[in-house]
């Protein structure tokens, strides 16, 4: 019997490795990203991450569960965290019996070489970069000239990862607009009420179209 649910876990295991010296930002998607996948990988070397409080329980339970690993790298270095990939990929793949999809967050394309050698061994692969947000707000001026405008940027460079869940857009928006808390919420507000996003229980959508507008308006 136990042979038969590996077997059958195998065939839809979703493996999601995240490099998170390269992308740190892919830490709000937790919650969501251990609902989409089988198991969720998360190598680091030096960056800190900061996560509410109330995640601390559910958090605990997957690590438990061997649903989520966070793993530290021995030795600071410029790609220490790419090297954990690595180990992991090779590991999670002989576990998985090769019968996986692999997602790897990273900027780093020398990660390709991994998802390329993932393929070659009959995983599907692939790599996910996170653009780049754009040069931080310095002053309260700019951030008053458009809050909307600037959020409606980082979704437009960030469209292939965005917030899934209200809870998760609204940690994004916060920290977005860390220095400038008290406009969080009026953002959130303004996104809904110029149709960028809807949200039905729980869930966002997003209207690409509203968006683009918000952006491109002088």
């Amino acid at each position: 019997m136990n042979d038969e649910k590996n077997e059958n876990d195998t065939e839809s295991a979703k493996v999601l490795l995240i490099d998170l010296e390269s992308c740190p930002s892919q830490i709000l998607q937790l919650q969501e990203d251990l609902e989409q996948y089988t198991q969720v990988v998360i190598c680091y070397a030096k960056t800190g991450v900061k996560i509410p409080l109330d995640w601390l329980m559910p958090l605990s339970a997957t690590v438990t569960q061997n649903k989520l690993k966070i793993h530290k790298m021995a030795n600071i270095g410029k790609n220490s965290a790419d090297f954990g990939i690595c180990f992991f990929a090779g590991a999670l793949m002989q576990q998985f019996q090769k019968k996986v999809h692999f997602t790897i967050i990273s900027n780093d394309s020398d990660l390709d070489h991994v998802v390329s050698l993932l393929v070659d061994q009959g995983c599907i692969a692939e790599r996910v970069g996170l653009k780049k947000e754009t040069t931080p707000i310095n002053t309260k001026n700019d951030l008053e000239v458009s809050p909307i405008k600037q959020y409606c940027i980082y979704l437009v460079t960030h469209k292939g990862n965005r917030p899934a869940k209200q809870e998760s857009l609204v940690n994004s928006i916060n920290n977005k607009f860390k220095s400038y808390p008290e406009i969080a919420d009026d953002v959130f507000k303004s996104l809904q009420q110029k149709k960028a996003l809807t949200i039905t229980e729980n869930k966002v959508s997003y209207n690409d179209t509203a968006i683009n507008l918000i952006v491109n308006k002088a």
